[in-house]
């Protein structure tokens, strides 16, 4: 396993294309909500991707902000995400690199110990599941990378397209546009990340052999379902505690064509 690489990864851009924004003034309370729901989200995809030196360096810095950050939010359970973030931090400040990145490839490459894609979880057709995503990407006018090499229901992807959303909802004053877009962030929720994210977050907890990552699970899992019932996003009764099941059919099914 190839561990050396690790200090300077290159951060995945999931999107050719991003639409622009309005300018925009002073924010009112309700949007700054948005844009701080949009920052947290930010930093729990950067503790999904490889770890590094740049993510140990992020972690042992005091957070000043972060109290502050969360209090903006609105989320529930505030302290809750606060404890579960500095249990992260502890655990970091004692994991050595080599093992963090080795547990990194365990769970998310190679045999796969805990599925980061959608289709991972969702007993669905793969390239429908896939179709559906891009064009969600493709309505708000997000062009799909193809440098990336993942595909298009990976995690960190649908995350990151639920950091724009959050975005373009403070960011616009027009009501039909917040309508639909609104609109456009319960579907993706219900018919995409809300549907498999609680899973993949029990999955990750049972699954892996490091307390970081359970934390990590924890934080994502609490941060969605406040975000969800603070934007009053339609949500899925789901059942945890089941491991996905392992088929037959290859994972690697291409990604569709944008």
């Amino acid at each position: 396993m190839d561990t050396q690489n690790t200090s300077s990864p290159q951060p995945v851009r999931w999107f050719d294309e991003i639409p622009s924004f309005p300018e925009y003034g002073l924010a009112e309370r309700d949007h700054l909500s948005l844009y701080a729901q949009a920052d947290l989200l930010q930093l729990i995809i950067r503790l999904f991707r490889l770890p590094s030196t740049e993510t140990q360096t992020m972690l042992e810095k005091e957070v000043t902000d972060f109290q502050e950050l969360l209090q903006c939010s609105d989320l529930p359970e505030a302290d809750r995400l606060a404890e579960s973030f500095q249990q992260i931090r502890l655990q970091a400040q004692t994991l050595s690199l080599e093992t963090w990145v080795e547990e990194y490839h365990r769970l998310f490459e190679g045999s796969v110990a805990c599925p980061i894609n959608e289709s991972g979880f969702i007993r669905r057709d793969k390239g429908a599941i896939l179709s559906d995503i891009a064009g969600f990407y493709r309505a708000f006018g997000f062009g799909i990378s193809q440098k990336t090499g993942e595909k298009a229901d990976h995690l960190t992807g649908e995350l990151e397209f639920v950091v724009m959303l959050l975005i373009m909802l403070a960011m616009t004053s027009e009501p039909e546009t917040k309508r639909i877009t609104h609109e456009a962030l319960g579907a993706f929720s219900f018919d995409h990340l809300g549907e498999w994210l609680p899973s993949f977050c029990d999955c990750l907890t049972q699954t892996t052999v490091l307390p970081i990552y359970q934390q990590l699970a924890q934080l994502l899992q609490n941060t969605w379902s406040g975000i969800v019932a603070t934007n009053h996003l339609p949500s899925q009764e789901r059942e945890l505690g089941t491991l996905p099941e392992r088929d037959e059919t290859p994972y690697e099914c291409g990604l569709v064509d944008g």
